[in-house]
């Protein structure tokens, strides 16, 4: 029993560092390497495959913060963060900012997973909740989405962002081929190739202020209301953590900068481990790591909360330790030519998803569209998270045809 546990608990942390390599590449995520990983399970047990992906995914959304900060490239989970963050590093406080989303991350997965075990210890029948509220998705995604330009600042562009996004994820998400990883051409052009072309104007950052940020009562106010949102999330699918987040500051009267990435970060992890957890709470896994999981057909018990929480202390240790190395050789790099490399690469990944999925092509029109809405978004001043809607609108469709 006891080697069972420590020989658990190595794969686990074989998926930390796995976690680390996927979450410092921009393009590369957890979903992309599933199909690779899956080779392992000739070899190991199912049970030592589960920790080995509870530690990537967990110790990947952690570590993306970096990417997010320095150069700007997000994905699906972290877009919404991406600007602010690239804005403090800017300003020297790139390390305030990873912390305060790795706090609020690390303080939703906590929250997460004690909301979990009362929803085991209640009985509380979350899948029958599921099963009435379902056919209700798509209306109160619509309802969510035009309370949203409501309050927009700028209307006509956030509307027009808004239908650009959308009509262009009906085009390539609504009944599509079927393309594995079509959202890494999409996240990639929409919000890191603009922010990309924005980095090319500086040559230099400069140096980062390495100490931990301020913390008060108030931030964890954030991280729950944050947790909340993420639980939310595996109800509402195609809802970002932008748009949660934008009600719930609504709620919460939440205007300030440390606030929202305190409960941004709560959201992306908390979310995640409710997809997780969502196969134990409703029967439907919502991440392709819960699908990976499901696939394995083991039965999962209250064990797997506390993997969950040895992960995440790992990964917000591993991310304090490498975000400080980073950041602090941050200003004696040359901007300009990082970026172009990080570009080149970026594309590069496109190009080789494109040819492997067989839609080549197909991957490269995605890819060109995303990027020029993501420009005129971000040179109009709409806030990114309209773009979200290239998510919405097909799942809208989805649920109601």
């Amino acid at each position: 029993m006891e080697y069972s546990i420590i020989h658990n608990l190595f794969f686990l942390f074989i998926g930390c560092l796995v976690g680390v390599f996927t979450g410092l590449l921009p393009g590369i995520h957890p979903n992309t390497l599933i199909p690779i990983t899956i080779l392992l399970y000739g070899y190991i047990s199912p049970q030592n495959y589960l920790y080995f992906l509870l530690g990537l995914v967990i110790t990947h959304y952690f570590v993306s913060y970096i990417p997010s900060a320095f150069i700007g490239v997000p994905e699906d989970e972290t877009a919404v963060s991406v600007l602010p963050l690239h804005n403090l590093t800017k300003k020297g406080r790139g390390y305030e900012g990873i912390m305060l989303c790795a706090f609020g991350g690390f303080i939703g997965i906590i929250m997460a997973l004690i909301i979990t075990f009362l929803i085991f210890n209640i009985g509380l029948d979350l899948d029958s909740a599921y099963v009435h509220f379902k056919p209700y998705i798509p209306y109160v995604l619509i309802l969510l989405l035009i309370t949203s330009l409501l309050f927009s600042e700028n209307i006509f562009w956030s509307t027009l962002i808004v239908i650009l996004s959308g009509l262009f994820g009906i085009v390539a998400l609504y009944k599509p081929p079927e393309i594995s990883n079509i959202l890494t051409a999409i996240f990639t052009g929409m919000f890191g190739i603009p922010l990309l072309l924005e980095n090319l104007k500086g040559d230099k950052v400069r140096r980062q202020i390495l100490t931990f940020p301020e913390l008060d009562t108030s931030l964890i106010k954030s991280a729950f209301a944050g947790t909340i949102g993420g639980l939310f999330r595996i109800f509402l699918p195609a809802i970002g953590g932008a748009q949660i987040n934008f009600f719930l500051g609504k709620i919460i009267k939440e205007n300030n900068l440390k606030g929202f990435l305190v409960s941004q970060g709560a959201i992306t992890l908390s979310n995640e481990v409710f997809s997780i957890l969502s196969l134990l709470l409703i029967g439907y896994g919502r991440s392709g790591t819960a699908v990976a999981i499901k696939d394995l057909s083991i039965n999962l018990d209250n064990s797997i909360i506390f993997s969950l929480l040895i992960a995440s202390g790992s990964a917000f240790g591993i991310l304090c330790l490498i975000s400080r190395y980073f950041l602090n050789y941050l200003p004696y790099l040359d901007y300009r030519k990082i970026t172009y490399y990080i570009m080149s690469f970026c594309i590069l990944v496109v190009l080789l998803l494109g040819y492997f999925s067989g839609y080549l092509l197909f991957y490269i029109a995605v890819f060109i569209v995303a990027s020029f809405i993501g420009i005129l978004c971000l040179k109009s001043k709409v806030n990114m998270s309209y773009m979200m809607s290239v998510l919405v609108f097909p799942t809208i469709l989805y649920y109601l045809f």
